[in-house]
């Protein structure tokens, strides 16, 4: 059994890719990969956080540049995923799980139907409670994000008021399109039930 792990950025996907490696499955990290190929793009300052230097060379969606930028970051993604997939075919004597970005619903269909094809494709559910935290958690910390023409400020609004409004909704569009790839669901309250762990996982995949 082949597994890839989709949803929002920081619902769980790496804890729990990591969690099966430590019980025999192959891990395979394409933010860990995305992240090697940008050491190469962008420079980082001594004591900088990665995630803040991503941030600082995408820019914000109004900024010169940050369209093209995206559309680099959107390719080492489309790359990073599809040799993830093509990797499986070296391992199918071993479970493997593939841990996606949160934007891997933005690489296209030819992407996104092989991962259909080759694994069971895992959704992390968010509720609309902890959807409306990371609201406002990245108002307080922008990060760095694919909007594909996603952040559409109306005329005379405020900066702040049109990034709440088009990141409520992109989280949202976000969850249809995670639950219309997925083969199962997995309950965000599940997972943090006390003494959760691998085991009850796999059973709740029905691996």
């Amino acid at each position: 059994m082949h597994l890839s792990f989709i949803g929002m950025s920081g619902v769980g996907k790496s804890y729990w890719a990591k969690q099966l490696a430590q019980a025999g499955w192959l891990h395979l990290d394409c933010d860990a990969k995305i992240a090697q190929r940008l050491g190469e793009i962008i420079e980082v300052g001594d004591d900088e956080d990665p995630v803040h230097a991503v941030g600082r060379w995408m820019g914000m969606p109004w900024d010169d540049g940050y369209e093209a930028n995206e559309s680099r970051y959107l390719e080492l993604e489309q790359t990073a995923t599809t040799k993830a997939i093509d990797q499986l075919a070296e391992h199918e004597g071993q479970p493997v799980v593939i841990d996606t970005t949160g934007s891997v619903i933005y690489t296209g269909d030819v992407v996104l139907n092989r991962l259909k094809r080759s694994t069971r494709v895992l959704y992390f559910d968010v509720p609309d409670a902890v959807r409306q935290l990371m609201v406002e958690l990245y108002l307080i910390e922008p990060k760095p994000v694919l909007w594909q023409g996603g952040y559409q400020p109306e005329p005379g609004e405020l900066e702040t008021h049109a990034l709440e409004r088009c990141y409520t909704k992109l989280l949202a569009d976000r969850n249809e399109r995670y639950r219309g790839l997925a083969d199962v669901v997995i309950d965000y309250h599940a997972l943090r039930e006390p003494g959760f762990g691998v085991d009850d996982l796999v059973k709740m995949i029905g691996v």
